[in-house]
């Protein structure tokens, strides 16, 4: 198998207790996935940071059980960012943090998806 960015198998079984519970954990997470990715996308055009601050406030409660540490701390700060739009200034940082988000959650996706498609059939 290939080494992860994001994901982090070792921590999900880690908090979950064992490897089963974790794989099928990550079936729920490709789900949600596959839903969020394009909603933030969505958000991101037209520029809707509330609907953003949900996504990843939701994002927020789930990220320490399978994602990177570095990827949690980029989800809980891009989420503080998309609370305070006072200036344009702080929309461009929003903006930009999220945009960065988006590319790494759809890399935890491919990641995803290619970890479910490794695991053995067993663990369904």
């Amino acid at each position: 198998m290939s080494e992860s960015i994001f994901l982090s198998m070792a921590k999900a079984i880690q908090y979950l207790g064992d490897a089963a519970s974790a794989q099928q954990l990550l079936a729920t997470l490709e789900r949600t996935l596959e839903i969020e990715v394009p909603q933030i996308s969505s958000a991101l055009e037209s520029k809707n940071f509330e609907i953003l601050q949900k996504i990843l406030h939701q994002l927020k409660g789930f990220a320490p059980v399978f994602c990177s540490d570095r990827l949690v701390s980029d989800i809980t700060h891009t989420e503080s960012l998309c609370k305070h739009i006072d200036t344009l200034a702080l929309q461009a940082t929003a903006l930009g943090a999220s945009t960065q988000l988006l590319t790494d959650l759809k890399s935890l996706l491919l990641e995803v998806k290619l970890q479910l498609q490794q695991a053995p059939s067993a663990s369904k």
